[in-house]
């Protein structure tokens, strides 16, 4: 019997295994399926603490991030263009987004 609780969140990991070995597929499949399954959960696991751990100024200059920064300060209403630069800036960010705007 394999009871199982739905409830809200991202599983910690799969049963397909335990469901496999349950439904009466051989034991060497099922142990074959489990091992490459752990290799994998191992080996994401590892790139995504590789991926957290770099820093992000390797992947974006302090330049980009600071104009990131003040573009979206500009575009979410944080900040108001009081010159005019942050005016053209402005009217480019909106120009490009009606560009791309995806039409529904």
């Amino acid at each position: 019997m394999f009871l199982f609780k739905l409830i809200e969140g991202v599983a910690t990991s799969s049963f397909g295994t335990h469901v496999a070995n349950l439904a009466g597929v051989p034991l060497s499949v099922v142990e074959r399926a489990d091992t490459i399954s752990k290799t994998f959960a191992a080996q994401f696991q590892e790139r995504m603490k590789n991926k957290k751990n770099r820093d992000v100024t390797e992947r974006l200059p302090l330049v980009a991030q600071a104009d990131f920064v003040y573009l979206f300060k500009l575009a979410t209403g944080l900040v108001r263009p009081e010159d005019q630069r942050g005016r053209l800036a402005l009217s480019i960010l909106k120009e490009t987004v009606k560009k791309r705007a995806v039409k529904v």
